[in-house]
C-alpha cells in the first residue's frame, strides 16, 4: 500500500496552521509540519491537530525546512510527499488532485498550477514575478511548467531520494525542478484555485528575486557543464570506436 505524507512549512502560522492540518490528514497517512522558528503558538495549535512536528530553533528559510521536512518523511517511509504551505494559500481539499493526476500521467512530480485555471486575486506583483520567472525556466531549461512559483506540490520518494538542492529560501523550489528534470524524472502539473486572504507572504520581494536569479545562475552553469560533460563523453565513445 503506497503511503502518502504531507509536509508543512511554518512559520508564525497560529492562525491557519490548524486547518490545513486538519484538512490534509483526511487525504494523507500523516502530516509533518516543519516549525521553522515560530515565535506565536504554531508549534502547540499543529500539534494539537494531529501533526509531527519538526521544531527549529530558529528562522532558517523555506529550504531548509523542505530538507528537514523531507529528511522526516522518508524516515517515516513516505512513498509520495505532498509539499503544502501552513499559511492557508492552498486548499488542502485540492490534494487528490495532486496524487490523480500522478497517477493518470505516470509522473514523478506534480505541481498544483494557479495558472491553468482562474488567477483572479492574485496580486499583481506576484502575477508579473511568477510570469518571469516560469518563462526563463520554459526557455532555458525546458521545464513543462506554467507556475514556478507554487508551494503545491506531490514527489515520488525517488525524487526526494536523488534531487540536490541547497538554497536556504524559496529558490530551493527552484533548484529541486531544475535538477529533478535534468535527472530525468516526469513533470506534470494539476489545476488549483488560487487563495489570497488577509495572510502575508514570507517571501521578502526584491531580496528573494536576487537570490532567485543568483540561483538560476548557478543552474544554468551547471546545466551547461553537465552537457559539455556530457558531450565530451559521446565524443571520446565514437573516438575509441573507430579504432
Amino acid at each position: 500500500m503506497t503511503k502518502t505524507l504531507c509536509v508543512s512549512p511554518a512559520y508564525n502560522e497560529e492562525k491557519t496552521v490548524s486547518e490545513v492540518v486538519k484538512g490534509a490528514l483526511k487525504y494523507t497517512d500523516g502530516v509533518i509540519v516543519v516549525d521553522d522558528g515560530s515565535t506565536d503558538s504554531t508549534y502547540k495549535k499543529a500539534r494539537k491537530a494531529g501533526a509531527t512536528v519538526v521544531r527549529h530553533s530558529k528562522n532558517m528559510g523555506k529550504g531548509v525546512a523542505l530538507k528537514t521536512g523531507f529528511k522526516t518523511a522518508l524516515e517515516m517511509e513516505a512513498d509520495i510527499v505532498v509539499v503544502l504551505d501552513a499559511d492557508g494559500q492552498h486548499n488542502p481539499e485540492e490534494i487528490p488532485k495532486l496524487l490523480k493526476t500522478m497517477y493518470n500521467k505516470s509522473s514523478d512530480i506534480v505541481i498544483g498550477s494557479r495558472f491553468l485555471g482562474d488567477i483572479k486575486g492574485m496580486p499583481r506583483i506576484r502575477i508579473l514575478s511568477n510570469t518571469l520567472t516560469t518563462l526563463i525556466l520554459r526557455l532555458y531549461f525546458g521545464l513543462p511548467i506554467t507556475d514556478s512559483q507554487s508551494g503545491f506540490r506531490a514527489y515520488k520518494r525517488e525524487v526526494l531520494e536523488n534531487v540536490e538542492f541547497s538554497a536556504p529560501r524559496f529558490s530551493a523550489e527552484t533548484e529541486i525542478l531544475v535538477d529533478a528534470h535534468r535527472k530525468g524524472f516526469k513533470i506534470a502539473e494539476a489545476k488549483v484555485k488560487t487563495i489570497y486572504g488577509e495572510e502575508k507572504s514570507k517571501m521578502r520581494n526584491f531580496e528573494d528575486t536576487i537570490r532567485w536569479i543568483w540561483d538560476v545562475y548557478r543552474q544554468l552553469i551547471k546545466s551547461i557543464k553537465h552537457k559539455l560533460l556530457y558531450r565530451g563523453y559521446r565524443y571520446n565513445q565514437q573516438s575509441f570506436r573507430r579504432f
